[in-house]
């Protein structure tokens, strides 16, 4: 009787145990990768349960006893992961000890494109190449006033503009859905306030809302942005007087945008030449009266204010010295292209 009761006892802990290494293998053939976030605060059990939602361990009951034996049950970190479903599950318990979904730190400057901020948050791993600037906006469009306000993203590169220059923490990996209403909250809370009263915007400018972001987009492009300085009021005010005119903006800054197809930031040539002036785009400035039809840029705090209250002067024209960064303006045409001879070689 004890000898079957023995035999019994082995026969069901091997199968236990049988069941145990089986139920650790992965839980796919499949090399298909998931992302699933760890979030702080998470508890073992929720982590489990998710993993085993996911497809991503096929038991949490063993998922829970490995990770337990093995020391690393409250090692966990919060972070976006992108796990791979064949793998097994001491190997995706090691990656959530590792931390390769801990979050990334990075700084949007003020100026760049919406393919500049694609191309610095792929490069960081935070989402693929391409993801960004393609991101239909229609499943969140209800949420963000600003995004439907005087058809600001109808067409094309929708969140041109409106990704809010600053210092970022997301996650290896993240949902383009989250980098974007991060993206998007910031841009709410510090530019939104400033243009969203139609009235006050259209009496101080004659702009929109949108329009009056292309000119921030412009003026944060070609004025950089030296502190105490007034130049970017005395741009701004430049530039409407010469939309009131009807002449053309003539504006380098659009012009590379066209050329470089809006990626500034690995462009070969940004500098313009007098070849580039004669480029067929609407955002050529040289060739067509009026805006761009979109932003080129995202622009800062100053660049919007800079915007809003533009300051009356006699001059007509300016360009920035290379070398020095400082604006050199100019009352005529004659006198606006001995500076270009002077500080410009052209």
């Amino acid at each position: 009787m004890w000898s079957i009761i023995a035999v019994a006892t082995i026969v069901a802990s091997g199968l236990a145990v049988g069941y145990f290494l089986f139920a650790l293998g992965s839980a796919s053939a499949s090399s298909l990768e998931k992302n699933i976030e760890i979030r702080k605060g998470d508890s073992f059990s929720q982590i489990a349960l998710r993993l085993k939602d996911a497809g991503l361990v096929k038991s949490e009951g063993a998922f829970k006893i490995y990770s337990i034996l093995s020391g690393s049950a409250h090692l966990f970190k919060p972070g976006m992961y992108g796990l791979n479903a064949a793998s097994s599950t001491s190997e995706i318990v090691n990656e959530l000890i590792d931390g390769s979904g801990t979050e990334v730190e990075i700084l949007i400057p003020e100026g760049l494109s919406l393919r500049d901020i694609d191309y610095k948050l792929s490069s960081q791993g935070i989402l693929p190449r391409g993801v960004l600037e393609s991101f239909d906006i229609n499943k969140i469009k209800n949420d963000y006033e600003f995004l439907s306000f005087d058809g600001a993203t109808d067409g094309k590169n929708q969140l041109e503009g409106y990704l809010f220059p600053d210092t970022y923490r997301f996650f290896k990996n993240s949902e383009p859905e989250t980098v974007v209403r991060k993206f998007l909250d910031n841009f709410k809370e510090k530019i939104w306030p400033l243009v969203k009263d139609k009235k006050a915007v259209a009496a101080k400018t004659g702009l929109t809302a949108k329009e009056l972001l292309i000119v921030a987009s412009i003026i944060e492009r070609e004025v950089p942005d030296v502190p105490a300085s007034s130049d970017r009021f005395v741009i701004a005010g430049i530039l409407y007087k010469r939309l009131r005119l009807g002449m053309p903006l003539q504006v380098d800054a659009t012009v590379s945008y066209a050329k470089c197809s809006g990626l500034l930031l690995s462009c070969d040539k940004p500098i313009i030449s007098k070849k580039d002036l004669s480029l067929q785009s609407p955002y050529n400035t040289y060739l067509y009266n009026g805006l761009p039809p979109t932003p080129i840029a995202s622009p800062g705090v100053d660049a919007v204010k800079a915007a809003l209250v533009p300051k009356n002067s006699d001059f007509m024209y300016y360009l920035s010295d290379p070398k020095t960064q400082k604006t050199i303006f100019a009352k005529t045409l004659d006198e606006h292209n001995q500076n270009r001879v002077k500080y410009l070689n052209i």
